[in-house]
């Protein structure tokens, strides 16, 4: 076997074998190409010329260093060898099976021995996810073709972290050139940053309003909740909001893209704007009241920048309404309420009525099915899968904030208990009121 037998020795002694289905055929070109359960993961004509295009394309000479999902026949790590050859490569295997058969067909040895190459082998989930983690924090270029996600089946272990670093990583590719062009006009406000907020609202409560179909079932109830709970909205929700005659406390935007002006059509001077260092720069222009800027975690300029301001960072988790969850746990909020984060398609529609965002859903094609808040089976997608994990995750290690979610035909959110917008309502009545358009208008005053 070409494969160091030492190697393939300690594989055995530490992986779980997942079954795949594996298949080596010839390439045209004569490259053997491979099949892993039903997918091609390589050119059928000329597996070493796609898979050197392919790498041209993920280049980053600014990345500390790579991480590569897929050994394979090792066509994108030697390609990416040649191109890096004094950067740090690390190479995510997801199964034994695919490497036993590889080996049959390609020398690896090179690959195996190389100094700059470190394998790991994903078979056991726990034994990576530590390793896998500290990379996500890290300026790391993920390199994670398609072709392998196809492949892998839908109870895969590690799929949605991979299916999460992917759609994070194509969301930068396309907008890099605006973001950071955002980014360089957002800094010149110098506006105030919102670690201003950090641990200022200690045991007060919050509502985080996102434009999801359930917000119309909810959004009357926010009118009585206004000075008893802190009215956070993202920006596509704040037209639901406008149309009700509820002014929210404050709107998040992070979007880079223009349409973000149209989220925020009518926004009172009054108001505050909080926004994502990279967000849209002319709806931040735009706003003429108190702003407040946000840096984020996972961009490069942004860490830079706050590094050097000594600015905290937040944690964006790739939606404004995981941003504004973070942001709002570092405010010190000790009940936050999820009002219209359905994470889910009820009632065949994605977002509420005159929200910026909503559309039907036409067709529950390439659809998935999770649960809901009232047990039924709602549809829902990849993104807002991954959306939910992140919430359930920051749920989970953040013990010391009571978490409600209103949502009823919304997706079931682990460690965020359905509660009636009635009861909370209910129970606001009992608190005592603030006024947290001032309070934040003093603290920025301050600033």
């Amino acid at each position: 076997m070409t494969v160091p037998d030492r190697n393939l020795a300690a594989i055995n002694n530490t992986v779980a074998e997942t079954p795949i289905e594996v298949e080596i055929h010839p390439s045209k070109k004569g490259p053997p190409t491979m099949k892993v359960n039903g997918h091609y993961l390589y050119s059928r004509y000329d597996p070493w010329k796609e898979a050197e295009r392919f790498i041209e394309s993920q280049i980053d000479r600014d990345a500390n260093h790579y991480c590569l999902f897929g050994l394979g026949l090792g066509y994108h790590v030697q390609k990416l060898l040649e191109k890096e050859p004094n950067k740090q490569i690390v190479v995510l295997e997801p199964s034994l099976s695919i490497l036993q058969k590889a080996a049959e067909h390609m020398d690896l040895s090179y690959i195996f021995s190389h100094p700059n190459v470190e394998i790991f082998f994903l078979d056991q989930e726990q034994s990576v996810i530590g390793t896998l983690n500290e990379l996500a924090k890290q300026h790391t270029r993920w390199i994670i073709p398609n072709a392998w996600l196809k492949a892998l089946p839908p109870t895969y272990p590690l799929k949605w972290f991979f299916e999460e670093i992917k759609i994070q990583d194509m969301s930068f590719q396309r907008f890099s050139a605006l973001m950071e062009r955002n980014f360089k006009e957002n800094v010149k406000c110098m506006d105030p940053n919102v670690g201003k907020l950090f641990a200022k609202f200690n045991d007060q409560k919050a509502v985080l309003v996102s434009a999801g179909p359930s917000l119309d079932e909810v959004v009357h109830s926010l009118q009585k909740l206004q000075n008893k709970y802190f009215i956070l909205s993202v920006g596509s929700a704040f037209q639901v909001l406008k149309a009700n005659r509820i002014a929210p406390d404050a709107v998040i935007i992070t979007d880079p893209q223009e349409f973000v002006c149209q989220q925020l059509e009518g926004l009172d001077d009054t108001l505050t704007l909080l926004y994502l260092s990279t967000a849209c720069r002319f709806a931040v222009a735009n706003h003429k009241g108190p702003r407040m800027i946000a840096f984020q975690k996972g961009y490069l300029q942004a860490e830079r920048y706050a590094r050097q301001k000594q600015f905290p960072l937040v944690d964006t988790g790739g939606s404004v309404a995981t941003a504004a969850l973070d942001l709002l746990i570092k405010m010190g909020f000790s009940e936050i309420v999820l009002a219209g984060q359905d994470l889910a398609y009820g009632k065949n529609k994605s977002h509420a009525l005159h929200s910026t965002s909503g559309i039907d859903v036409a067709s529950n094609e390439n659809l998935l099915s999770v649960q809901a808040n009232d047990g039924t089976i709602v549809k829902t997608t990849t993104i807002l899968s991954i959306y939910r994990r992140w919430f359930e995750r920051k749920v989970a290690e953040t013990q010391h904030v009571t978490f409600q979610n209103t949502a009823e035909k919304g997706a079931v959110i682990q460690g965020v208990p359905f509660v009636h917008i009635s009861q909370i309502v209910s129970q606001s009545e009992h608190l005592m009121t603030c006024n947290f358009k001032e309070k934040l208008q003093r603290i920025i005053n301050q600033c």
